[in-house]
């Protein structure tokens, strides 16, 4: 068994390059079977018009959303679209690389470096994209948001590596976002 299967990783951070080999659908090779979220799971959850990220994009679906087993969801909360390509920086690639990448050495790619593998490579990644593509900062909206499309899909694991105060730019934020937070 690989270490993290079954398990979703959600990644709050500067999105994905979904192309990248580390993340590609045939370098996971994790029991399928024991999937923690998958496309009927999405589709059953946007269904209800539960998630946070619809709002912001009236119409989005589980297919725009699903990339594929290993990225079960990825949206920009940020920028309001389900495209979480990273063009301002790639610490979001970065972070889920170390939480979920497997790149193996045998498969022949244009981006081949070497073989590494994260810490848990049989992890989905959930990717919640909270920086803009037009500026480098994360807005407490987007985070909140994205959050709480964490819990409504049940992510297991959150990592927010976004490099500001948690979305605190003012001490009464800090007051009210820590409650939310606690009871994440």
């Amino acid at each position: 068994d690989e270490y993290g299967a079954g398990t979703v990783v959600a990644v709050l951070d500067t999105g994905l390059d979904y192309y990248h080999s580390a993340f590609l659908d045939k370098n996971y090779t994790a029991d399928r079977s024991k999937l923690g979220l998958t496309f009927d799971q999405v589709s059953a959850i946007m269904a209800n018009n539960d998630m946070a990220a619809e709002s912001r994009e009236p119409g989005l679906k589980a297919e725009d959303v699903y990339i594929s087993d290993k990225v079960p969801y990825a949206f920009d909360y940020a920028d309001s679209d389900s495209d979480v390509f990273p063009l301002l920086s790639n610490h979001g690639t970065h972070v889920a690389g170390v939480i979920a990448g497997n790149y193996l050495p045998h498969i022949e790619s244009e981006d081949y470096t070497g073989e590494f593998v994260g810490v848990a490579p049989g992890a989905q990644v959930a990717v919640f994209k909270i920086f803009s593509d037009v500026e480098a900062s994360a807005h407490t909206s987007w985070i909140l948001a994205a959050l709480e499309d964490c819990v409504t899909i049940g992510v297991d694991v959150i990592n927010m590596s976004i490099g500001t105060s948690c979305g605190f730019s003012r001490e009464m934020d800090k007051e009210a976002i820590s409650g939310v937070y606690d009871r994440i």
